[in-house]
């Protein structure tokens, strides 16, 4: 496996092997409000190269070329739940930025303007590339390569911070619980390779409280197990994460967690919901499997060296509002230990959190034959059960696989044919994954 210039910086920083320090605690560190700086004001921020399609609800940050869209398959859609105070909180007030080329294929910028090195028609001529003239070129108004040597210094420096959270292994053998009881800041430590082991991960932290997941490793597959969902509790009942059907008090657990991989080089999700932020300032995050396990979505944001996914996956518009300590000086990363076992049986989800058996951005079942219904009770199965809630019945762009045509340029929202069949490129406003 490669190993970046950044990783190296990172283990010359925190040392090759990992090794217990006397970090902060977390109940004691200063807390910084809106800690990820610039990059926390985009639902996607990526140092170096992305490959999108569908579309991302917030704002889209690009240091390196972006690909968005295929001809005859899909488009791209950028920033339809951007408030203009968001907007004005943007650099150059761009939904969109690309520093290198964009090499666009049916781009539409719902709310906002963007601006890139770089236009070029991507479509091979059958449809539009960029919506009407809302993509300026000209030079990016965020210095990239800045923002990133922070970020890799705040994502090796909350890696050292000590746990005070507990993470524990379900009798099922498949379950993660992660437990927290801190009213302000809750922090875990995980290696990759037991992060991958959970077929369902539980968090139950305080609501209104910040969370903190540590993995430590040089690569993650959310697909190895595979792990199907992630469960919230405040306290109360675990619900599965789902895209706008919970509490306000889930909600505010989901926007303020963070997942830090500071040694990651890849990152690799599958099709299940994802609550909450990714920071991977050295890893190339994937996003679904074309024609293996589909889309999926992150209702949070991510922050990666570079991005890439299939048609249908998603980011959704829930930027990180957590607080977290802050970082001077880095030191060494905390040991993850082994998440003990636990008695306590897996919880039932509440019989109106209904799990379907279609994964997450797909039309119907057989894109992924391989998974079995869902149980009744989380981790009684001994296979892997449904992934989390996922029909979009207000015609998505991951639904319909955001095919357009010219027709939308003049709206961005109208009905249009390709392929002989019309898809609608309208932005729903609401979704159930």
């Amino acid at each position: 496996m490669r190993t970046t210039a950044a990783v190296a910086a990172v283990l010359a920083v925190t040392g090759a092997a990992l090794t217990w320090a006397p970090a902060a605690s977390a109940t004691t560190a200063e807390c910084v409000s809106q800690p990820l700086g610039t990059a926390g004001l985009y639902a996607e921020f990526v140092e170096k190269d992305s490959v999108r399609h569908a579309d991302s609800e917030g704002a889209v940050a690009v240091g390196g070329d972006a690909t968005f869209g295929k001809p005859g398959t899909s488009g791209f859609s950028v920033g339809s739940r951007l408030s203009d105070a968001d907007l004005a909180r943007l650099p150059g007030g761009h939904s969109l930025v690309v520093g290198g080329t964009l090499k666009a294929n049916g781009v539409v910028l719902v709310k906002g303007s963007g601006i890139a090195g770089k236009v070029v028609d991507n479509t091979g001529g059958a449809g539009f590339d960029v919506d009407g003239d809302k993509v300026a070129t000209g030079p990016s108004p965020i210095d990239f390569g800045k923002e990133f040597t922070e970020l890799r210094k705040l994502s090796a420096g909350w890696a050292g911070v000590r746990p005070n959270g507990e993470a524990a292994g379900g009798q099922d053998g498949r379950s993660l619980y992660l437990t927290g009881t801190d009213a302000k800041l809750n922090v875990f430590a995980l290696s990759s390779a037991d992060l991958e082991k959970a077929g369902e991960i539980y968090l139950k932290v305080p609501a209104g409280s910040s969370t903190l997941v540590n993995v430590i490793g040089a690569s993650y597959d959310m697909q190895a197990k595979p792990t199907t969902g992630v469960w919230i509790s405040d306290g109360g009942a675990y619900v599965q994460d789902d895209y706008d059907r919970h509490t306000d008090a889930h909600k505010s657990i989901r926007s303020k967690l963070l997942w830090n991989f500071p040694q990651a080089e890849t990152v690799r999700k599958n099709y299940a919901a994802w609550p909450g932020a990714i920071l991977a300032p050295n890893a190339d995050v994937t996003m679904g499997s074309e024609g293996t396990y589909g889309p999926g979505h992150i209702n949070g944001s991510v922050i990666a060296e570079s991005l890439h996914t299939v048609p249908g996956a998603e980011t959704h518009r829930m930027n990180f509002t957590g607080c977290l300590p802050e970082v001077t000086t880095p030191g060494p990363v905390v040991t993850p230990e082994t998440p003990k076992p636990t008695d306590t049986p897996a919880p039932t989800t509440p019989a109106t959190e209904g799990t379907p058996t279609t994964p997450e951005g797909t039309d119907s079942p057989s894109a992924s034959p391989s998974t079995p219904a869902a149980p009744a009770t989380p981790g009684e199965a001994t296979t892997a059960p449904a992934p989390a809630p996922s029909a979009t019945p207000e015609g998505d762009l991951a639904t319909t696989g955001s095919a357009i045509g010219p027709g939308v340029v003049a709206a961005a929202v109208a009905a249009v044919a390709v392929g002989g069949g019309f898809l609608a490129f309208a932005k729903r406003r609401r979704r159930t994954s």
